[in-house]
């Protein structure tokens, strides 16, 4: 049961995630892409946005043959600039360079470049180049890495959750049990998720089956943030279950479960994304508490639903007023760790509305809310009722009444009699009302984590919005061309548009021949404002301009010239920052 609900939510984790673009993105490489040289360069470099890590093989200069050429790699001393050395005698010719490096976050990030030395030199042939670029087998193992991911995430919350609450909440030795089930089973299937992910890892980032079984491979993968944190939440995991089969005390398994937790921060976004300290400190916060929520949730639901429908209603009630003190206190840390989080990577309330991954934090409060109110429905209403139903009746075990229609109720006190009756009534519909609305949380608490899932692979908003210091983003030109826009610095004031224009391998394009911009200010109703971009290299338009003179929603119409007759459009709404 355990492993089938967790394989759900990591199905659900990946079918509804999106390409992360919070990565290291290229922003320069000598030589220029498709540059024609007289003489051949002593080496080719790419500088990223961020520093990278370059697996063994990760940057390569093949002949028109799909043949290797370069030297090896070169130290430039900044990690965030790699390159690879080129012999001296490099004869004329056309030349690709092949890239696959890995971000901060860990996630693997490639692309192909051209360029021909000496004169009358074509480029490399395009089957050549598809060859050469083809992604498929790091595309299929970064999604089955996905997978992995949520599995995991899905193991580790509940496996740590389940140990916090078998050693804070339930006090029966038979509810103890439960927990330690649930957490045992769990960390085991996170051991194994985590063990597998690592040579799937290596696939994603090299693109090459046979790297899941060569030594290097594995090894650079597993000396990586990625798989450092991926092998000490394993070993930590399986201890955590080996304490607790061993039934060693509780506190062991607890500052196990801790580390176990901690492991999080070890790879991800918030190492790329500053504040770095904030995000790392929110997301331990947030991780913490929402395993204690979500765990403890779960075995609740496990303990009480071993029980009969006549319940012990005291021991029922003490347990989920306990379960609903802590429950409390970690939603409020949920709060303010997600609080923590969302304030570098949304910014500004605008990007909220305006942006995928505002939207979906929206939602995500939106559930949790609703978690809430159905957490105070159980402490304050149905919990109350359970405990009146068992004062009346003693405490005895299923509140104990005369079979209905009996002659004891009859010849009794009748208006006490039926009072008791009544109580008794109400406390086995509470109890049943109580049943129903644990499994209703969890479902709700496993909505969240499914909205958490997408919300790490979504880009952050102050990025999407343009807050972040500048507007990006990529929409399709016409049935095969796609166009990248940036407005930088995107405020109100002078910016410059840069356009480019992209084939399907992600290349400058040379199929447009002209692009002009219209600016249109939404909420006046201004424009629309024309403008005239240079050209600026292949696929590539610049326009500055001071016509952004309000903050709020822009409208920018992208028209691109193919031939006389054939125009591509383009529309997207820019947020301008005061």
């Amino acid at each position: 049961m355990v492993a089938a609900a967790l394989l759900l939510l990591g199905l659900l984790l990946v079918g509804s995630a999106t390409p992360a673009s919070a990565h290291a993105t290229l922003v320069d490489g000598r030589p220029a892409d498709r540059s024609a040289l007289d003489t051949a360069p002593a080496e080719v470099s790419l500088t990223f946005s961020e520093p990278v890590t370059v697996p063994r093989g990760g940057l390569r200069v093949l002949d028109a043959e799909a043949r290797r050429v370069d030297l090896g790699p070169v130290d430039t001393g900044n990690a965030s600039v790699v390159a690879v050395a080129l012999p001296p005698d490099l004869p004329d010719g056309a030349y690709v360079v092949s890239y696959r490096v890995i971000s901060a976050d860990s996630h693997p990030v490639g692309g192909v470049r051209t360029f021909t030395v000496g004169d009358g030199v074509e480029e490399v042939a395009a089957t050549t180049l598809a060859v050469i670029a083809d992604d498929g087998t790091s595309v299929a193992a970064r999604r089955v890495g996905q997978l992995l991911r949520g599995l995991g995430y899905g193991a580790l919350l509940l496996a740590t959750g389940a140990a916090f609450t078998g050693w804070l909440i339930v006090r029966r030795p038979a509810d103890r049990a439960v927990a330690h089930q649930l957490a045992v089973w769990s960390a085991l299937i996170g051991v194994v998720v985590s063990l597998v992910g690592v040579p799937v890892q290596a696939v994603a980032v090299t693109g090459e089956l046979g790297t899941a079984w060569s030594v290097v491979g594995l090894w650079e993968t597993a000396t990586s943030s990625f798989g450092v944190a991926s092998i000490v939440r394993s070993a930590l995991l399986a201890v955590l279950a080996t304490v607790l089969l061993a039934g060693l005390p509780g506190v062991l398994a607890a500052a196990l479960a801790a580390g176990a937790l901690g492991t999080v921060v070890l790879d991800g976004h918030q190492r790329s994304v500053p504040p770095t300290w904030l995000l790392v400190t929110g997301d331990l916060v947030h991780v913490g508490a929402a395993a204690v929520w979500f765990g403890g949730l779960v075995v609740l639901a496990a303990v009480l639903g071993r029980r009969s429908t006549r319940p012990e209603a005291v021991s029922a009630a003490e347990l989920v007023a306990r379960f609903s003190g802590v429950a409390l206190v970690a939603a409020v840390l949920v709060a303010l760790g997600g609080t923590a989080m969302a304030w570098p990577l949304v910014g500004q309330p605008a990007a909220l509305v305006g942006t995928a991954y505002g939207l979906t934090l929206l939602a995500k409060l939106a559930t949790v809310g609703v978690v809430v109110l159905v957490a105070a429905y159980n402490r304050f209403r149905l919990v109350p009722a359970i405990a009146a139903g068992a004062t009346v009746s003693g405490g005895a075990p299923g509140g104990a009444e005369p079979p209905v229609g009996s002659t004891e109720v009859a010849d009794a006190v009748a208006p006490g009699a039926l009072a008791v009756d009544l109580e008794q009534r109400r406390a086995t519909t509470a109890w049943s009302q109580l049943q129903r609305t644990l499994r209703l949380e969890v479902a709700l608490l496993s909505g969240v984590l499914l909205l958490t899932g997408v919300l790490a692979t979504t880009q952050p908003a102050t990025e999407a919005a343009g807050f972040g210091g500048g507007f990006e983003t990529t929409i399709a030109l016409g049935a095969e061309l796609e166009l990248d826009l940036v407005v930088d610095p995107n405020v109100v004031g002078r910016n410059t548009f840069h356009l480019y224009v992209l084939d399907a391998t992600g290349r400058p394009s040379e199929a447009v021949e002209d692009v002009r911009l219209e600016l249109t200010f939404v909420p006046a109703g201004i424009g629309p404002i024309r403008i005239e971009p240079f050209f600026a290299g292949p696929g590539h338009w610049i326009a500055t301009t001071e016509a952004l003179s309000f903050a709020g929603d822009w409208e920018v119409r992208v028209v691109a010239g193919v031939d006389r007759f054939t125009e591509h459009t383009a529309t997207l709404t820019v947020p301008v920052a005061p």
